[in-house]
């Protein structure tokens, strides 16, 4: 699907497509150092696409040995322009919270495409990250989602929501069921005096 995208200058993945969101039972086999297989992989893609991936998120397994649901924008030139571990790891029916370690910060970052942040999935529904990234400078807001189809009119409620309240586009790329992907972009109106 990637190698389809020539010509975009964004490509947005959704959250742990590889392995899948609920292989719990994978996770610790599957980490990666940041500069693993699986990111050296999208590297490649960025850097012969001449594009901005932001590749989701990845299962990364830290110096310490922890393990961290992070999001990873890549350059045009294959540089890894920014990471972000998911602050809010989701509990309810779910290993997410049981496997991962939670990140404890976010920011954005100078792209050729303006300033961008990024959250993860559950993150939507914690308004005061997306007003930090905003504070932070952020014009744009990228996130992943392996969010239920359950559920999925709450992504995009979600989604419109965090867009309006703090005035900035949001992109998001869900994928709802395996196979099948879903992208909202969301792009508040200007205020009226």
């Amino acid at each position: 699907m990637v190698a389809d995208a020539a010509g975009a200058d964004l490509v947005v993945l959704p959250e742990l497509w590889l392995p899948g969101y609920f292989a719990f039972d994978s996770y610790a086999d599957l980490a990666e150092p940041l500069h693993g297989d699986t990111v050296e992989a999208a590297r490649e893609w960025a850097r012969r696409l001449g594009c901005h991936l932001h590749m989701g998120s990845v299962l990364e397994r830290d110096e310490l040995g922890h393990l961290h649901n992070t999001a990873v924008m890549i350059g045009p030139g294959g540089d890894i322009l920014h990471t972000y571990r998911k602050i809010h790891v989701f509990g309810y029916k779910s290993r997410e919270a049981e496997l991962l370690t939670p990140g404890e910060q976010v920011s954005a970052v100078t792209t050729g495409l303006g300033r961008l942040g990024t959250t993860t999935c559950y993150d939507l529904r914690f308004p005061e990250l997306y007003r930090g990234l905003v504070d932070d400078g952020a014009e744009t807001i990228v996130v992943c989602s392996a969010w239920p189809a359950a559920r999925l009119a709450h992504w995009r409620l979600f989604t419109s929501a965090r867009a309006v309240e703090e005035q900035v586009v949001l992109i998001a790329c869900n994928e709802v069921v395996p196979g099948l992907v879903e992208v909202e972009v969301a792009v508040p109106r200007p205020h009226r005096p």
